[in-house]
C-alpha cells in the first residue's frame, strides 16, 4: 500500500463516526457537490466527511439535507450592524453594551455583552408579520437618531445613553433624560451613522440555524457533533449540527453574483410596467424564497428578475463554475410562467441552460463549467401568459474560482 493511502486510512480510522441521527448535508465545494455527514471542518473550512467514500473538499457551503432555509426570526432578537439576526432575550446592559441570552442549544455559560456600535436593532417582543427584515425600512426608525418603540405604539427619538440592568437610558427630542423600564419598551433602533461593522478578510463562516437566526462566525472549528467559532461582535460560540440548516463560506472561492455588477443590464417594460432587477431580493423587494419538495426556502443571497430581464456579466474566463437555484418566487410567482435562458458567450450552455418556470417545475438546480468562460448572461423572458407573476429567483448565484 502507498505511505500516502496507508496514512489517510489511519486518519479516517482516527475521525469518530457522527453521533446517532447526526443531520446530512449536501455541499457545494470547489471540485463539486458532495452529500454527507459533517466529520470536521478545519480553519481554512476544509470539510471530512464522515463516510470515507466522499472525499474532502474546499467548502462553498452546506445545506440540511430534508430541510427548508428557514426565515429570518419574527421573536425577540437582536439584529447586528453586520446583517446578523439571532434570537433570544434582552436583559439590559450598560453604557457601553447590551447584555443578551441567545435561544440556541447549548445556551453560553454567561449573557453576550453586545457592544452598543455592533447593533442594528434589537427586538424584546415579536415584530409583527408585516415588519421588514432591514432596520432601515423601519417605519418608527429615527434615521439619524435613536429610536424606542414602546409595547402601547408610541415612539421616543433622541439618543440612546446605555443601558442599565433593566432600563434604557434615553434621552428624546426636547425632553429630559430618563430611563425607560424595558417592560414598556417593543423594540430599540440604532443609529446608523454610530455603527461599527468589523470588516473580516480570511474565509469565514455565515451559518443559519432552525429558528431563522444568521450568525457570522470566524476561527471555525468543528468536528462530528458541534460547530464552533467567534463573532465579529465578540462571543464565541458552539453550536450542535442538530441545529445548523445552512453554512455558507464568506471570502473564499465562491462570488456571489449579486456583489458584481452587470456588464450590461436591459430591463423591457411589458404594457409600460417594469420591473428593475435586484442583488439578494427579489424582484419586488422580498426575501428570495423558492419553493422545493420540503417547503418554502429563504435564502440570503441570489438575484430576483422579473420578465423581461437581460443580464450580462463579465467574467474574464477567471471562474471554473456557475451555480444557482432558479425558480419562480414562492409567494409573488406562483402562477407566473417564465422562460430562463442561460448563455456562455453567447451561446446555450446545453439542456439544462433552457427553462420554462411554472408552479409545477419547482427549483431547478443549476451547476453550469465555465472554465475559460469570459461572458455569461442570464436572459428571463415572457411565458405564455406575458409577465403576469413572472418573478424568478436565482437564490445561492455564485461564481466558483
Amino acid at each position: 500500500m502507498p505511505p500516502f493511502a496507508a496514512w489517510m486510512l489511519l486518519t479516517l480510522a482516527l475521525v469518530p463516526p457522527p453521533p446517532a441521527g447526526a443531520p446530512q448535508f449536501e455541499a457545494s465545494t470547489v471540485a463539486g457537490p458532495a452529500v454527507g455527514r459533517v466529520a470536521s471542518l478545519s480553519a481554512a473550512l476544509a470539510v471530512t466527511w464522515a463516510d470515507p467514500a466522499t472525499p474532502p473538499g474546499e467548502l462553498v457551503a452546506l445545506r440540511r439535507v430534508g430541510r427548508a432555509i428557514p426565515p429570518r426570526p419574527r421573536e425577540p432578537m437582536l439584529i447586528l450592524a453586520n446583517g446578523d439576526a439571532v434570537a433570544g432575550t434582552t436583559l439590559g446592559g450598560d453604557a457601553n453594551a447590551l447584555s443578551f441570552r441567545p435561544r440556541f442549544t447549548p445556551a453560553p455559560a454567561a449573557p453576550w455583552a453586545v457592544p452598543l456600535t455592533a447593533l442594528a436593532a434589537a427586538w424584546l417582543e415579536a415584530p409583527d408579520a408585516d415588519t421588514p427584515t432591514e432596520p432601515s425600512r423601519y417605519a418608527w426608525a429615527g434615521g439619524k437618531r435613536d429610536a424606542v418603540l414602546l409595547r402601547n405604539g408610541d415612539v421616543l427619538r433622541g439618543g440612546l445613553d446605555g443601558l442599565t440592568p433593566g432600563g434604557v437610558r434615553f434621552q428624546a427630542a426636547d425632553k429630559p433624560a430618563e430611563v425607560v423600564p424595558l417592560t414598556r419598551v417593543a423594540a430599540l433602533a440604532f443609529d446608523p451613522t454610530l455603527a461599527r461593522v468589523r470588516k473580516v478578510k480570511p474565509a469565514h463562516a455565515r451559518v443559519t440555524l432552525t429558528d431563522g437566526s444568521r450568525l457570522t462566525l470566524t476561527q471555525v472549528a468543528a468536528d462530528a457533533t458541534t460547530l464552533s467559532g467567534v463573532t465579529p461582535y465578540g462571543p464565541r460560540v458552539q453550536l450542535l449540527w442538530s441545529e445548523v440548516v445552512a453554512l455558507d463560506v464568506l471570502n473564499g472561492k465562491a462570488t456571489p453574483l449579486g456583489d458584481l455588477t452587470p456588464k450590461s443590464a436591459e430591463v423591457t417594460a411589458y404594457t409600460g410596467l417594469a420591473w428593475p432587477w435586484r442583488a439578494d431580493r427579489s424582484a419586488r423587494g422580498a426575501p428570495i424564497r423558492l419553493r422545493n419538495e420540503f417547503g418554502v426556502s429563504t435564502f440570503d443571497r441570489g438575484l430576483g428578475l422579473h420578465s423581461r430581464t437581460r443580464l450580462t456579466y463579465d467574467l474574464a474566463g477567471k471562474s471554473r463554475r456557475f451555480e444557482a437555484q432558479v425558480g419562480l418566487d414562492a409567494v409573488s410567482g406562483r402562477r407566473g410562467s417564465a422562460d430562463v435562458t442561460m448563455l456562455l458567450d453567447g451561446k446555450p450552455a446545453g439542456p439544462e441552460s433552457l427553462r420554462r418556470l411554472t408552479a409545477a417545475t419547482g427549483t431547478v438546480s443549476v451547476a453550469l463549467d465555465t472554465t475559460g468562460v469570459k461572458e455569461l448572461t442570464l436572459l428571463v423572458d415572457y411565458g405564455p401568459g406575458g409577465d403576469a407573476q413572472d418573478d424568478v429567483n436565482l437564490a445561492d448565484a455564485r461564481l466558483i474560482e
